[in-house]
């Protein structure tokens, strides 16, 4: 089973939904269960494109355009329609719109 949860944005110090979503999917990973994060990008971060953090590969995709917090990320799109089950944390968010609309 593969598992990919989405979330806007991933900076691995930080709280809350982040760090959960980092929590979830590392500990289904120790379990076998394929959970990666895929998250967006922006032009002034430092971010690697790709990293493993424990057991979880994070994969970061470019923005296109912000309109405030909705983070427009079309390279998405690819990742979203190769897993079976999207767990998208936060709401409102372009991954969630995306995750609803291609399932």
């Amino acid at each position: 089973m593969r598992i990919l949860r989405t979330i806007d944005s991933f900076q691995p110090n930080t709280l809350e939904p982040a760090q959960q979503a980092w929590q979830v999917s590392n500990r289904l990973e120790q379990k076998g269960i394929q959970s990666p994060l895929l998250t967006t990008v922006s032009g002034d971060e430092r971010s690697p494109q790709k990293e493993t953090l424990g057991q979880v590969q994070i994969t970061r995709v470019p923005v296109q355009c912000a309109l405030g917090p909705y983070k427009v990320s079309f390279g998405m799109m690819t990742y979203l329609r190769q897993y079976q089950i999207l767990h998208s944390h936060l709401y409102r968010t372009f991954q969630t719109d995306c995750s609803f609309f291609l399932r």
